[in-house]
């Protein structure tokens, strides 16, 4: 495949000449600079290849510098050169053919603004588009070292066109490129999930204070960032690896891609001999995701387990070794008692599993990827609703939630807040009281019931409203009522504060609820999951689901599908790096996974945040 610009081009002279002295050189023949550029130490170089007739006047000709500033970057040189050598050239201001490139068109291009953790190798998986092409669209960026903050042009045109292994055979590329001209001592090294400053300094006899000084390390250690160490005592291969210091298998191997992937799916598919209509839809889910793969090129050969919810059977599917057949990765079983034996068997064999639904607690293993999200994860994106720069009152009802009050409050840390006790009355007995006043020409602001939301509502304040009440009927009175009292205050001309109701994830299983309000009144919920029609993904997905099994898709056939375009696609490539790095979105949900401190293993660290505008749209972060 043509490679793109500024990585990995050696152009060699289009015609040999002999070797000799500068004024034998014949100027007659064409002399094209390389195209390979790397960042080293903030400096930007051309890595040249010594071709047959080249001196060292010649290439100081051709780049535009003088053979002084060779040698300066070169001390072997100074020797004289030879075929083959491999020599840094400095990027001369004006003498960059990008300098002259054309001005770029902003609808050919989305931006990227890079931020903390961030890589190009990560940002190049986020976005599936080869590291040749970022670079060659932001030809002033250090590959090695992106800074918090730094806007990066991603080609539209290339988005999602560039697979794994292609993306990690280029940072293989690259780091190569910078160990052919390593200084003598030192290595190149991509670090690698579950790397440690510590573990570092293990494997290559060094210490944190060496490191630092070879490397930015303001960000601290980064997975996929090109780092330089000393290659006294480092291991022969310094590249992408599969095992930690002590060498136990941190990741998995890839399976070759010419070869079907063995893949078991443990699922409770009846119970007492009735059909478990659940997980027929993951299962239905799981076989479309499976289609998915193979139109990306890849077979997987699939074994169905029924677990019947059943801890014995599933003893005894591991033990028959899977039927004689031993996978290569294992989906399920989905609850947490039932995975202690799967995960004792996976260890011993070094296959990953998925726990596609369970959150688990009691469990750890490195072998384990959960898919539904960390819970001390959940509040992560609704920072600006809790930072201090709103108002926040508690609603409270007649019973309430005493967990998602904690969590509010561990939310709140220690901020101002305050409180409303909320307690329904019939609309009668407020019509009656509303007539009494009347009737003694009594003109207040003072609401007429505990249900009246309106005092909460005036002025220009900016408010959250939580809503802690635990009972479905009650929590739809309360929104009911502040969106009557918006009205009320709206209708009247009265100032109105800008508000948004922050509610409980639980709410996204409420059957009875009116949805409609939750527009009204502004609602925001973090989920687990989501996935609405008017997603493009979702109803393409849903189109064919239908076709194919006669069935309106749920949530669990949902999660199937994700099981399986995730974890068999990436078991033919990101697998080999844990699944880190790269976020994952096979519908609407997105998932990314990561070892949470303390713990061995990998937990989509993705929830949902649901805004319910009053425009009636949704929007998804």
């Amino acid at each position: 495949m043509r490679r793109r610009a500024y990585l990995y081009i050696y152009l060699s002279l289009l015609a040999p000449v002999l070797i000799g002295t500068a004024d034998a050189y014949p100027t007659s023949v064409p002399f094209e600079r390389s195209r390979t550029i790397v960042y080293i130490n903030g400096a930007k170089f051309y890595i040249h290849t010594v071709q047959t007739g080249e001196t060292l006047y010649s290439i100081a000709k051709a780049y535009g510098i003088d053979e002084g500033q060779i040698i300066a970057h070169n001390r072997s040189a100074a020797d004289g050169l030879k075929q083959d050598q491999t020599i840094k050239i400095p990027v001369v201001a004006g003498a960059n053919p990008t300098d002259n490139e054309p001005k770029k068109r902003r609808k050919d291009y989305e931006f990227h603004t890079v931020t903390a953790g961030e890589t190009l190798y990560s940002v190049s998986r986020l976005y599936a588009v080869s590291i040749d092409t970022i670079i060659g669209d932001n030809p002033d960026i250090d590959p090695t070292q992106l800074s918090i903050g730094t806007r990066l042009y991603i080609r539209k045109s290339e988005i999602g066109q560039t697979r794994e292994t292609q993306v990690r055979n280029e940072w293989e590329e690259y780091k190569n490129t910078l160990n052919s001209v390593a200084p003598d001592g030192y290595t190149y090294y991509i670090v690698q999930a579950g790397d440690t400053i510590y573990s570092l300094c293990k494997r290559f006899s060094t210490t944190e204070d060496v490191i630092a000084s070879l490397n930015d390390m303001s960000e601290g250690l980064k997975s996929g960032t090109i780092i330089k160490l000393p290659r006294a005592a480092a291991p022969p291969e310094t590249g992408f690896s599969s095992a930690d210091t002590d060498g136990r298998t941190e990741n998995f191997k890839a399976v070759n891609a010419q070869s079907p992937l063995r893949a078991v799916l443990m699922l409770p598919m009846t119970k007492h001999g009735e059909t478990n209509n659940n997980y027929l839809d993951f299962y239905r889910g799981f076989l479309s995701g499976l289609e998915r793969v193979k139109k990306e090129g890849y077979s997987v050969e699939l074994t169905l387990f029924d677990t019947e919810h059943n801890p014995e059977k599933v003893s005894e599917i591991v033990g028959s070794d899977f039927g004689g057949s031993r996978p290569d990765i294992i989906i399920g079983p989905v609850y947490e008692a039932e995975i202690a034996k799967v995960t004792e068997y996976a260890e011993s064999n070094d296959i990953p599993v998925v726990s596609p639904l369970a959150s688990l607690s009691s469990i750890d293993s490195r072998v384990l990827f959960q898919m539904s999200p960390a819970p001390s994860r959940k509040y992560d994106k609704v920072g600006d609703l809790f930072d201090g720069s709103r108002e926040v009152t508690l609603i409270y009802g007649e019973s309430n939630d005493a967990a998602f009050e904690q969590e509010i409050l561990a939310l709140l840390n220690g901020q101002r807040f305050a409180t409303h006790k909320y307690a329904y009355e019939h609309p009668s007995v407020i019509e009656q009281r509303e007539k009494e006043r009347a009737r003694l020409g009594i003109k207040t602001d003072e609401p007429l019931s505990p249900s009246d939301m309106t005092p909460l509502l005036r002025g220009s304040k900016n408010n959250v409203f939580v809503i802690l009440s635990d009972n479905e009927t009650e929590v739809d009175r309360i929104l009911a009522a502040i969106a009557s009292a918006n009205i009320s205050l709206t209708a009247r001309e009265r100032t109105v504060s800008h508000f948004t109701v922050f509610g409980n994830s639980k709410w996204n299983r409420y059957a009875n609820i009116d949805r409609s309000i939750f527009f009204q009144n502004r609602v925001t919920l973090m989920s687990s999951y989501h996935s609405h029609g008017s997603d493009e993904r979702v109803k393409a997905f849903d189109r064919r689901y239908i076709a194919e099994f006669g069935a309106i898709p749920s949530l669990y056939t949902y999660r199937g599908y994700d099981a399986a375009v995730i974890f068999c696609l990436g078991m033919f490539s990101d697998i080999s790096n844990g699944l880190a790095d790269k976020r994952y979105t096979p519908l609407q949900t997105p998932y990314a996974f990561a070892r949470p401190e303390g713990r061995e293993l990998n937990v989509n660290n993705e929830w949902v945040r649901i805004n319910y505008n009053n425009d009636f749209t949704v929007s998804i972060e």
